[in-house]
């Protein structure tokens, strides 16, 4: 008997204590940390894409020809470094670009008197009157763009960066003005002069593999006023700016 009784309250105490135990609140897991994808390192890109450009002169004009608008394609190849902390990116990058910008402008029969193409043709010796035809082009070029930039962004997803980036510029430009009379054409001026200055922009960049990014990118140079000297007649100061819009293919050595 007493058996039967100490073998019920121990069944009375074991039922009371699941019970209490049903009732107590379940601990929620840890929360995982969160798992960002692996930019740091070394990296390489070779791009391409569209530009348009400007060179306005600053206080002197070759009339009838006004502001020269180059545009073309750029290609070109770079490399940099990232360096990650949680979910921020940030680094340095180089590159250079060929670019194939120009703007050619013309006009047939003689420049009108006064005009400072009309000095420049009588500078050289030629006389309208000696020719039946006429026709005279301004030919206008940016043919390189380089930079060194520094880059910030953010990773809205591990895999999807968005930046912005500014640094230093260079390029080349180059301009020209041809003269031809009948059959004979001649170049009456010609400049090529390395540009220096500044460049800004933004992008996107994604990854498809663990060593393999797309981007998406426009940049925006300004090169302020440079001097464009056709030696020994005359001196032009322009303002020189361009927009290049491009894509990239980057590998990543990390």
């Amino acid at each position: 008997m007493k058996l039967l009784i100490r073998t019920m309250v121990l069944a009375g105490l074991l039922v009371a204590g699941a019970a209490q135990a049903a009732d107590m609140p379940l601990k929620a897991p840890p929360r995982a940390a969160p798992v960002y994808s692996d930019w740091n390192g070394f990296y390489v890109l070779g791009f391409g894409g569209y530009s348009w450009g400007k060179i306005k002169p600053d206080d002197l004009d070759l009339d009838p020809f006004h502001n020269p608008k180059p545009k073309g394609g750029v290609f070109g190849f770079g490399g940099g470094y990232n360096y990650q902390y949680g979910s921020w990116v940030g680094g340095v990058e180089i590159d250079y670009a060929f670019s194939d910008e120009k703007d050619d402008q013309s006009i047939s029969g003689c420049p009108e008197r006064g005009t400072t193409l009309k000095k420049v043709i009588h500078n050289a010796d030629i006389h309208c009157h000696n020719y039946d035809s006429i026709s005279i082009g301004l030919n206008s070029k940016i043919d390189a763009l380089g930079s060194a930039r520094l880059r910030a962004g953010y990773l809205f997803t591990p895999n999807l960066l968005a930046y912005g980036t500014a640094g230093l510029a260079w390029g080349r430009a180059k301009v020209s003005v041809d003269f031809c009379g009948d059959s004979e054409c001649s170049t009456l001026l010609n400049s090529k002069t390395n540009l220096f200055g500044w460049v800004a922009g933004g992008g996107l960049e994604y990854k498809l593999f663990e060593h393999v990014r797309i981007r998406g990118e426009y940049l925006h140079y300004d090169f302020g006023s440079t001097s464009f000297a056709f030696q020994p007649i005359i001196t032009i100061n322009n303002k020189v700016t361009d927009d290049v819009a491009r894509g990239a293919l980057i590998l990543s050595f990390n």
